[in-house]
Order: C-alpha cells, then structure tokens, then sequence
C-alpha cells in the first residue's frame, strides 16, 4: 500500500458553510470544521486510495465545491510543515548534491516524469565553468515541485541529491516574517495561558478566603451570645446570692416564725429553679 500522506490532497478556499455532505459529493472530501462553533474552517482533506488518483485530481483542476472555486494542493506533512515554504506555491525548485558527471540531460530526464520542464540552470563559478554541486529546475506548473519534494529522496544519474522549493528572495522574507510572527503568538499564547493559571489560583485562594472569613464571623457570632448567656448568668446568680443571704438573716431573726421561714425556703427554691431554667435555655442565635 502506497504511504498515506502521498494520497492526500489538501483542498483551501472552501466556502465557511460548506457542509461534510456537500464535500462528500466532491471526491470524498473531508472538511475541517471549528470545534467551537463547528463551522467550516475554510478548507479540508481527500484521501485516495492511490497516488494514480491523486495525479488525476489535480490533472483535473480547476475544482468547485458549492459553486465556489477551490485550490487543491498535495498535502504537507506534519513534520515537513514547520519548514520554510513549506506551504508556498512556487514553479521553481533548488537541486542539492549534483556531481561533475551529473548534466542537464541526467536532470531531465529524471525530473520530466514529474511535469514539464520549462529550464534547467545548471549553476557554475562566476570566473569558470566548474559547477557548484547545485541547480535550479523550471516546471510549467507548481503540482510538478509539490510531487517531486514530497517524495524527498531522488537518485539521479546514480547520485542521491537534495530537493526543496526555490524561493525568490521577496518569499524567504515573507516566510520569515510569518515564522517570527508564528513565534509571537506561541510566545503570547504562553503568557496567555500563563495568567490564566494565576488568576485561577487567585480565585481560588479569594474563595478560600471568604469561605475562612465566614467561617470566623460566625464562629465569633456564637461565642459572643455565649458570653452574653454567661453575663447574664453571672448577674442572675449574684441576685440569688444576694436574696438567699438575706433570706436567711431574717429567718435567723425570726427563728420562731415557722410560717415566715417555709415561704423563705420557697422563695429562694422558685429562684434556683429559674436560675436552672435560664441556664439549661437552647444555646442558638436570634437572627
């Protein structure tokens, strides 16, 4: 089975309400939607069962998915998509590791089954014609470049060479600006995400806060009322004290008044009773 990634064509500029059933009639297309809004992102991905209908798709170009035109590229892998140009679409490509027996005959012959070739530029020293071990090759159309530096490794002329999109300087620049902007943001992103777990933890330590300060006002709520309970069972208890000691001077003087002393006695057991009573009173809070 043909690797999986050469199968692939990547499809941009798809219209943001196309629907996976509306890609599904276009060639089995699978579209790529937001996760939080579940629109489409504007492009999607087509698995073939071979690279012979890959090739037939983008020989079959231009493609319209809901009415819209669309651009059909052959997919980039996740690990050759951080590389500079990665993405670009480009006509032109640079040729690595070429030795002195290796011609423009070798490269055309190799690279024709490709795409059409427009030029080979063989590059040389300025003051001679010894060659520099590289060259630049024209294709007709960008899909040629695509198909060649997907496939990375390429003999020619018995020799294992190097390949990768040529770019003008104009595009490295923009390449450049694009992975400086690509290092921005992910460093934003970090901060970003930074402050959110500090403001997590503060919320957090806020909630706790709140929840202890809560917790001590009505803890110092209760012992409050319990130390008013207490006062007053201070002064009821100095009272009793108080009225039994005078009870008991008069029953003293009036040792033979039995009558006077039972309603003493009574006095000062109805008094303890209250006492008693007041102290044993359920300890809740008014609110």
């Amino acid at each position: 089975l043909e690797k999986l990634q050469l199968r692939k064509l990547f499809i941009g500029g798809l219209s943001f309400e196309t629907t996976d059933e509306s890609l599904r009639a276009q060639h089995g297309l699978y579209n790529t939607r937001d996760p939080n809004t579940k629109r489409s992102r504007g492009f999607g991905f087509v698995t073939y069962s071979s690279v012979n209908e890959v090739d037939a798709a983008m020989d079959a170009r231009p493609h319209k998915v809901d009415g819209r035109a669309v651009e059909p590229k052959r997919a980039v892998s996740r690990e050759d998509s951080s590389r500079p140009g990665a993405h670009s679409t480009v006509k032109k490509m640079f040729v690595g590791g070429i030795k002195e027996d290796t011609d423009e005959e070798h490269l055309r012959e190799y690279f024709s089954q490709f795409g059409k070739i427009e030029e080979v530029n063989i590059m040389t020293e300025k003051n001679s014609d010894k060659r520099r071990g590289f060259a630049f090759i024209t294709f007709d159309d960008h899909d040629a470049v695509d198909r060649i530096v997907i496939q990375k490794y390429h003999t020619v002329n018995g020799h294992n060479c190097e390949v990768r999109k040529a770019l003008s300087r104009e595009e490295m620049n923009r390449v450049d600006l694009i992975m400086e902007a690509t290092v921005v943001m992910e460093e934003a992103a970090e901060v970003v995400v930074a402050m959110e777990t500090r403001v997590e933890a503060t919320a957090v330590a806020a909630v706790a806060m709140i929840t202890t300060t809560m917790v001590v006002e009505a803890i110092l709520e209760e012992v409050s009322y319990l130390v008013n309970r207490f006062a007053m069972f201070l002064l009821l208890f100095s009272w009793i004290w108080d009225m039994q000691v005078k009870f008991s001077y008069h029953a003293a003087s009036v040792a033979n008044n039995t009558d006077f002393l039972q309603a003493t006695l009574e006095v000062a057991e109805a008094t303890t009773t209250l006492a008693t009573t007041t102290i044993n009173l359920p300890l809740t809070t008014a609110q």
